[in-house]
């Protein structure tokens, strides 16, 4: 089961872990600085270990490590329940002497692999890499295992099968480095879980209908994060946000969705001479993340990248970007679909990401960081949110979730996000481990 930069869909069908907020304090620790990389982790600290058989026990949340410039791979240790569905995203910020837009020499990569606990069985990989030639941005890597042979993981044979029936596995996560550089990696790392279902799943057929990412007027101005553990909230209604695009910042924002829901983001910057005139082109990006942090968008969304160039000749109209979801429903995971295949990721509810880039065009080019691009940001969200498949673990009933994907008594928030406090993490794992011992 191998993955790549190419292959942009490899997500979870999870309900997300670690990633909601509540009244009071965040549930992740204070993000980090972002260092010039324009990326802030967020999540428990943890160092990973670099013996084989003594990786670092991790629980369902979200985490965050710095890897050294050593190419030396590090280990933690995965479980899940028998039944459940498991995915587990790594995502990096390559930079290259702490600037992530100016690269000079070399490539950064990042390396994943998922095997059974003795190592001898591999059950996923996934790699990404960028370099002198490529656009910066972030390395994203992804792991999944399904209970049962899935569309989307298309491995068989015998290997296929121990990943399957296993229970425990073995994460390897190794950085790799050429060129001149020696700056440290910040890692943001998610574990998810699915609990089993109860029966048979019905798999949605037909065409994902196209929904609009046209903008909406503006109503107030948003202030992005800069990373997914900070990411601003944006009301899951329909809205249009003004927002200040910094260059070579990246810029996160989160939208809840629930079993049934979808959603749709635009973003638009001002044609040239009209509001702003760049010092040098730009290159335009809008990913949209599921809640394991892996990108994901439908075939035929339009165009997520763009260009804004510094002659006033050159691209005239408004540069309007976009992309939607399809309804999200356990089912997605069987699906077939031709070309881009992230539909079959969309099948958790929970958080999902929106995260805009500004970079230049030329990576030779000193970046101005001094005038930012006045933009705007559109949301829709359809669909009512319904309950859901059953599971061995109850659900509320989808009332009792707020836009903020928050529950006032129970901390197992079945629309997608647990509610993580100091003491949940523990919580929830003895639930699990209850469960799998009785």
């Amino acid at each position: 089961m191998t993955t790549s930069r190419a292959r942009k869909a490899l997500a979870a069908t999870a309900v997300t872990v670690g990633l909601a907020t509540t009244s009071a304090a965040p549930a992740w620790s204070a993000p980090k600085l972002a260092d010039g990389n324009g990326f802030t982790t967020g999540g428990k600290s943890i160092d990973l270990r670099v013996a084989s058989g003594d990786g670092t026990p991790l629980d369902p949340g979200m985490y965050q490590t710095t890897l050294p410039v050593d190419e030396t791979s590090r280990y933690a240790s995965i479980s899940r329940g028998e039944g459940e569905r498991l995915q587990i995203g790594v995502l990096g910020s390559a930079t290259w002497k702490n600037n992530a837009w100016s690269v000079s020499d070399g490539s950064q990569g990042l390396e994943i692999k998922l095997t059974t606990p003795d190592g001898e069985t591999t059950c996923a990989t996934s790699t990404d890499s960028l370099s002198t030639t490529g656009a910066p941005g972030l390395l994203k890597t992804n792991v999944a295992v399904d209970p049962k042979a899935s569309k989307r993981i298309t491995d068989s044979g015998d290997s296929a099968d121990a990943c399957r029936k296993a229970t425990s596995y073995r994460l390897e996560v190794k950085r790799t480095n050429s060129g001149d550089n020696s700056t440290p990696m910040p890692v943001q790392i998610a574990i998810v879980r699915t609990p089993k279902v109860n029966g048979e799943v019905k798999t949605p057929s037909g065409d994902v209908e196209a929904l609009s990412t046209q903008p909406l007027d503006a109503s107030q101005a948003m202030e992005p994060g800069a990373g997914f553990a900070n990411a601003t909230t944006l009301p899951s209604s329909e809205g249009g946000y003004t927002v200040e695009a910094q260059p070579g910042r990246r810029m996160f924002f989160r939208v809840h969705l629930s079993w049934g829901q979808r959603m749709s983001v635009g973003w638009e910057v001002p044609k040239n001479g009209s509001g702003y005139n760049p010092t040098q082109d730009m290159n335009l990006d809008l990913q949209v993340y599921n809640p394991a942090l892996t990108e994901v968008t439908v075939s035929g969304s339009g165009s997520n990248t763009g260009y804004l160039f510094k002659s006033t000749s050159s691209g005239t109209d408004p540069k309007q970007l976009g992309a939607y979801t399809a309804p999200i429903d356990y089912g997605n995971a069987d699906r077939e679909t031709g070309g881009d295949d992230s539909v079959q990721w969309q099948a958790m509810p929970g958080w999902y990401y929106v995260a805009l880039d500004v970079t230049p065009s030329s990576s030779s080019d000193k970046l101005d960081e001094s005038k930012t691009i006045p933009s705007v940001i559109s949301v829709r969200v359809q669909g009512n949110a319904n309950e859901g498949p059953a599971m061995d673990v109850a659900q509320p009933a989808p009332a009792t979730l707020s836009t903020e994907g928050t529950s006032g008594s129970n901390p197992l928030l079945w629309g997608g996000a647990l509610v993580l406090g100091l003491g949940a993490v523990a919580g929830l794992a003895f639930v699990l481990w209850r469960r799998d011992n009785s």
